[in-house]
């Protein structure tokens, strides 16, 4: 008998609910815990080739400068002028088109320039070295109730970095990040330290700000902070043609503080829907709410490699993103952790394919029409395209009167694209003639498109999107004579 009584018991046991919902789960920990979050190999390298994030413009460099402080660094620049060489700068290289590196330039590895200098909390201002990062600056001013008036979704780029592409964020009431900057001290290109402000009649701001690093080092900047809000998340789903009477709206409430939207890319619903996010003011503020850490990162991974597939699976990706940010309606959030947005889950290193980001400017007024437009000129499935897009955000970028290649030249939205194409030439130039083809949609309806991003775009369309770009070359020769800062960016364009 006994015998049969243990092979009976093993039955039940595996046709038990339980026991397979334990397996199940196991196996579910142990594939999550199996996927791999790499990290894009690129970076500064003095005996290989020199790459940025896109890995697309390898060169080869002469040195690399660790900065230890102010005087090395005006020595560097000073024999430089006498020894006409080149200088690039650079900090984590999230840029994407060759900004921080040129063939046999020295470069100025700034990541350890990154102190904190002073906060002060009465004036709601931190003063803080241009290596520092973002979430740097946030783990500073956390404890003092403060916050940032202006950065992007995520917090992993240095502020010299973010400033020399005068970045935007969520924020549609701090207008562009170069109108938080109340003071910054440069190393000019003839050698110089300045301290400088929005008055300066010199005009330095105006060029430093979205200037790519061709106009000196940014050492140190005093930034206006605020308060760290406690914000309402608000959710809604729209079609693309409803978008442009809801923003206006959103915009005449002072109620919100920041907003962001994101555009479906789904055959089913290829640029037709859309999703909002907003933060209302619950007139709360915090200091005692951690910031939060990235989490869920692998899972985040999983589902965006399978909607990188294409096809129905990402029909599936964008019924789930709907229904997780309809879970977020209702939940209260700080300014600070509204700021910090999660990023390894984007990690692509697939081998063979690139991963590059785009950004288009519209007029605000010329939404609806550009999606129109939009729809006709891009087919709504790739999934056997070599040139496929994986997403499409949406931020207000208010008129930005600060620079001087100004992206904002009225109110804007930016849009901006996730684009994945393989790295063969064809494949390349393909992705290129697409992008150019786009970018000439866009500067139809009056926009433009930003320059942190790889340039697929022609000369001609820069002169076109950029129409202070004489000026900008007059100001560069004229302030840095012997062309010491010089990267591939300029090269291209100029």
């Amino acid at each position: 008998m006994k015998p049969s009584l243990i092979k009976n018991n093993k039955q039940v046991i595996h046709k038990n609910p339980w026991f397979l919902g334990i397996v199940v789960c196991i196996f579910v920990v142990f594939v999550s815990l199996s996927i791999p979050i790499e990290k894009r190999k690129y970076g500064l390298s003095q005996r290989n080739l020199t790459t940025d994030y896109t890995g697309l413009l390898p060169e080869r460099i002469e040195r690399i400068v660790k900065v230890g402080n102010r005087t090395e660094l005006q020595k560097i620049v000073k024999e430089a002028n006498e020894k006409g060489q080149h200088i690039s700068i650079a900090g984590l290289q999230h840029s994407q088109g060759g900004h921080t590196y040129y063939k046999d330039s020295v470069v100025l590895d700034m990541k350890t320039f990154n102190k904190v200098l002073e906060i002060d909390k009465q004036h709601k201002t931190i003063k803080v070295e241009s290596g520092a990062t973002w979430e740097d600056v946030q783990e500073a001013i956390q404890p003092y109730g403060l916050a940032l008036k202006v950065t992007q979704s995520q917090s992993i780029f240095t502020i010299g970095g973010s400033l020399s592409v005068n970045a935007h964020g969520r924020d549609i009431r701090s207008g562009p990040m170069a109108g938080t900057v109340r003071e910054m001290t440069i190393l000019t290109p003839t050698g110089e330290i300045k301290t400088i402000t929005q008055n300066d009649s010199e005009e330095w701001m105006k060029y430093v700000f979205g200037g790519y690093g061709l106009f000196g080092v940014i050492l140190d900047v005093t930034l206006e902070l605020t308060e760290n809000d406690v914000y309402t998340i608000h959710t809604e789903e729209h079609k693309t043609h409803e978008y442009e009477a809801y923003f206006a709206k959103l915009l005449r409430n002072d109620d919100t503080s920041m907003h962001y939207a994101r555009v479906s890319v789904a055959p089913n619903s290829f640029l037709n829907e859309m999703y909002v996010i907003d933060y209302i003011y619950t007139g709360k503020t915090d200091d005692q709410t951690p910031l939060k850490k990235e989490r869920g990162a692998r899972i985040g991974k999983l589902a965006l490699d399978l909607c990188r597939q294409g096809g129905g699976v990402e029909d599936l990706f964008w019924e789930n993103q709907k229904l997780l940010i309809k879970s977020l309606d209702g939940d209260e959030i700080t300014r600070n952790n509204a700021m910090r947005g999660n990023s390894a889950f984007m990690e692509f290193t697939t081998p063979g394919r690139v991963e590059v980001l785009q950004e288009f400017f519209i007029p605000v007024e010329q939404f609806e029409e550009y999606m129109s437009d939009l729809k006709r000129f891009l087919p709504a499935i790739d999934k056997n395209d070599d040139f496929k897009i994986q997403n499409i955000t949406v931020r207000y970028a208010a008129k930005d009167n600060y620079t001087s290649l100004n992206y904002a030249k009225e109110d804007m939205f930016g849009l901006v694209i996730l684009i994945q194409h393989g790295l063969k030439e064809k494949e390349i130039n393909n992705a290129k003639a697409i992008i150019q083809g786009w970018t000439d949609l866009t500067l139809k309806h009056g926009g433009g498109y930003y320059l942190p991003y790889y340039p697929y775009q022609t000369k001609d369309q820069f002169r076109i999107a950029y129409p202070k770009w004489e000026k900008f070359q007059e100001e560069k020769l004229k302030r840095d004579p012997n062309d010491v800062f010089q990267n591939i960016f300029y090269d291209h364009y100029f």
